[in-house]
Formats: structure tokens, sequence, C-alpha cells
């Protein structure tokens, strides 16, 4: 009986982190409603990441640990530079729906280790299979909490 119901709530998980992915609430145009070519490129050409490039990792870190929803204001949804080290590469998983890689890495702020997760893409896979566990890399993410970072790209220095 107790199988039986931990079967129902990880297939009640998994129905409810489909449907959350899905982008069934944004409504559909009508082909006579689609935007032209032009107004098409220059919407894509203006969806470019602006990376802050003045904040570290220990000042989000620490402002997360002083107060989440503070920090959540300042930094979540904004995109970083991050250098820190691999601790593990794990394909597949929870947070990566859509292929990719997640990392585990792990960075030293006074005397604690801290560790958290790098979602990179499947684009970005090419470019993991040139680095290692113990590997010290520097990335590009988004910024969801001090332990999450999703949207990440590799920077090949």
């Amino acid at each position: 009986m107790k199988k039986l119901s931990v079967i129902l709530v990880l297939l009640a998980l998994c129905f409810s982190l489909a449907a959350c992915s899905s982008n069934s609430s944004e409504p559909s145009a009508s082909p006579s409603e689609s935007p032209s070519e032009s107004e098409q490129s220059s919407t894509e050409s203006d969806v470019e990441r602006e990376i802050d490039l003045s904040v570290t990792f220990e000042e989000v870190y620490r402002a997360y640990k002083e107060n989440e929803l503070r920090a959540d204001d300042t930094y979540k949804g904004n995109v970083y530079r991050i250098t820190a080290k691999v601790n593990g590469i794990k394909t597949g998983g929870l947070l990566n729906l859509t292929g990719g890689a997640t990392l585990t890495m792990e960075k030293q702020i006074d005397s604690t280790i801290v560790f958290f997760y790098a979602e990179f893409e499947k684009e970005q896979e090419e470019n993991l299979k040139e680095i290692n566990v113990g590997d010290t890399i520097t990335f590009e993410g988004k910024c969801l909490s001090a332990g999450t970072w999703t949207e990440c790209e590799l920077i090949i220095e």
C-alpha cells in the first residue's frame, strides 16, 4: 500500500512538472495575427542576455543567507558570471527536462565550502565534454537562488 502511495505521488509530481514546463498559458496567434518577419527579427535581437559582471557569487550567496526574500528581489532572474570548481556532472534529472547536464559546483567562501547547481542546456553538451570533475570553470547563468543557476553557458577562455 505504501509503495502504491509513493508511486502515485511521484506520478503526480511528474505531471505537475510537465504542465509547468509547457507554454499553454500563452495565447496562440492565428496565422493572420502572426508578427511580420521584421517584427520577429527585431524581437529576437532584443533578447540579448545582459550580464552583470560587477556582482560576484560571494555577494549573491551572502545576500541569500541573510534574507532570501530580499535577495530574490535583487538577484533572481538576472545573469551573472561565476567561476567555481566542478564537483559532479550529471545528465538528465529534474533540472534538465530538455537534455543537457546539471553540474554540481563548489566554491569556498571564507571557511565554508558552498555547493550549488548549474543547469546547462543541450546546446552546451559539446563544450561540457571538454571539462572534468575537479576543473575550475567560468560560466554565465541565470540566478534562481544562490543554490540554483539555469540557462548556463560555459565561457571558454
